[in-house]
């Protein structure tokens, strides 16, 4: 499926995860990543791939998701995280601080071909409630953790293909139960017979307690998310940098 020069693939094969059956994802997560931990669950091989005729590529797969990891954890998390590392009897305490939430500002992955540009144009989302034929869709799990019942820690990425225009939301959902809920939200939109894609990047947190809705309106993602404060929003130009001669 070609739109306007780009190319998207998804790489999902099975929802295999990173564990012994999987020893080469293993070994390659292990020497890549400076985590003592991994979440419960990681899908190696969900790996979503844009790709420009010009060879220009922008990906999103777990692996360099992970490497966003912060090595500091916040004292708010502390006393849960304590918890989370008691429930896994092969868990040692990490020797230096370790964010157990698995929190990463990941917006994806580009290839060198790719200038980003600052930029004050935003993503026209009047254009995405439209009710266009959908002609390519899907939805993967990169990887996800439920912090030892004391919440939910998933990335995930969609892609809808439509007649003029592709997007992509790439969302890091992080609740801790009744201690706080966080997500980062990239945001890349195309628009046909354009030279660049919009790049938007969200940043919202709360403390849960500072939260007027209902606990249980805290579960999924859509429900809460709209109700976070924005603490940071940035917005870029990507554009393949052949394209920036003709």
């Amino acid at each position: 499926m070609r739109k306007a020069g780009w190319i998207p693939v998804d790489s999902q094969r099975t929802l295999s995860r990173l564990s012994t059956d999987l020893g080469i994802f293993r070994t390659i997560y292990c020497k890549q990543l400076s985590i003592p931990h991994f979440p419960d669950m990681v899908f190696p091989k969900n790996i979503l791939t844009l790709t420009h005729t010009s060879g220009a590529k922008i990906h999103f797969d777990p692996l360099d998701a992970l490497k966003h990891v912060a090595s500091t954890a916040d004292a708010i998390e502390v006393s849960c995280s304590e918890a989370w590392l008691e429930a896994r009897p092969d868990a040692s305490k990490p020797k230096r601080p370790f964010d157990w939430t698995f929190s990463t500002d990941y917006k994806g992955t580009l290839s060198d071909n790719i200038i980003v540009e600052n930029t004050d144009e935003e993503i026209n989302f009047e254009i995405l409630k439209r009710k266009d034929q959908i002609l390519f869709y899907h939805d993967l799990t990169l990887f996800e953790d439920e912090l030892h019942d004391h919440g939910v820690s998933k990335l995930s990425v969609k892609v809808r293909v439509m007649p003029c225009y592709w997007y992509v939301l790439l969302r890091y959902f992080l609740r801790v139960d009744n201690v706080l809920v966080r997500s980062y939200e990239t945001r890349m939109f195309h628009m046909l017979n354009t030279n660049y894609v919009l790049r938007e990047f969200t940043s919202k947190e709360s403390n849960a307690q500072d939260l007027k809705i209902p606990t249980s309106q805290m579960k999924e993602a859509d429900d809460v998310i709209p109700f976070l404060p924005v603490k940071e929003k940035v917005t870029h130009k990507l554009i393949v940098e052949s394209e920036t001669k003709t």
